[in-house]
């Protein structure tokens, strides 16, 4: 892949490791604080789950706090191929 590509890649993977980062910390912050059966769950635009128990909320939060991790340890692991070449 050309430098081009690969950094267009890493700012799409910092974008959407911040994005999943606050839609947890989001998520996190409502607590016991929910109308109703549930709330819906959206992430870019998307619908996750119309109706998400108040019990389960954390368990969500706590899935989009992972995917932020990963997302971020792709982009550690990509970042020094793009930027950093080894001589020898």
């Amino acid at each position: 892949m050309t430098k081009l590509i690969r950094t267009f890649i890493l700012f799409v993977f910092v974008t959407l490791t911040i994005t999943l980062f606050l839609k947890g910390l989001e998520l996190w912050s409502l607590g016991t604080n929910v109308n109703g059966d549930g709330i819906e769950v959206h992430f870019l635009g998307l619908e996750i789950d119309d109706r998400v128990p108040e019990k389960i909320i954390p368990v969500y939060s706590i899935c989009f706090f992972i995917a932020s991790l990963l997302t971020l340890l792709f982009t550690f692991i990509l970042a020094p191929k793009t930027y950093f070449r080894r001589f020898g």
